[in-house]
């Protein structure tokens, strides 16, 4: 399956404590502490992105990046 402009990969996000390799950090959402299920990440439809809630830094970014290739 490709991804065009219509779709887009995403990892849902969690605030439970419990830690494990394949759930990144991500810093505060909605002031919690949130972390990207990264053994979740999916394609989904543009259209269902309503409201952008955050934005992560370029560091955090390149380790959910580095993630997403470990699992690969």
């Amino acid at each position: 399956m490709g991804l065009s402009r219509e779709t887009c990969l995403v990892a849902p996000l969690t605030t439970s404590e419990l830690e494990h390799k394949y759930r990144i950090s991500v810093g505060l959402v909605d002031g919690k502490l949130a972390k990207a299920i990264m053994s979740q990440i999916r394609v989904i439809d543009t259209k269902r992105l309503v409201n952008k809630i955050t934005v992560i830094d370029k560091k955090v970014f390149e380790g959910i990046k580095k993630s997403v290739r470990d699992l690969l």
